[in-house]
């Protein structure tokens, strides 16, 4: 027993010691390109269900974006991290934003990311 559970803690530290932790650098530009995307995913939504697009092609918008987006930072940087990082704070951050517009209170943390995001999507530059 005592030998089964030593190898399976060499192969959990090995196996961990192997993820390169995201930089913060990286995840500078990854919260920018994240901010950029969501900004895309927001105004694509509101400009589509206002010119009365299909429902079932604006349900398209937000993982055409979101793959747009890795193709974008995996061109610049390589690791799986990185992807799915960047997949997952955009993620938090359109939910963010869906609790703002629901809630409506202008003091909730919601309300802060909203308004982050929306800053720095429109202000950061992606890979310069």
């Amino acid at each position: 027993m005592r030998t089964l559970l030593t190898v399976s803690t060499v192969a959990l530290v090995t196996a961990c010691s192997q993820v390169n932790p995201i930089s913060d650098e990286e995840k500078a530009e990854i919260d920018c390109l994240a901010s950029i995307t969501v900004v895309e995913i927001t105004d694509a939504i509101r400009e589509g269900s206002a010119n009365g697009t299909d429902p079932a092609e604006l349900q398209n918008v937000k993982p055409e974006r979101i793959a747009a987006a890795i193709e974008k930072l995996e061109a610049k940087y390589s690791g799986e991290m990185d992807s799915a990082y960047l997949e997952y704070d955009i993620n938090h951050r359109l939910d963010k934003i869906q609790d703002a517009l629901n809630n409506r209170d202008p003091d909730s943390e919601a309300t802060q990311i909203m308004n982050e995001t929306l800053s720095l999507g429109k202000s950061c530059t992606f890979g310069s």
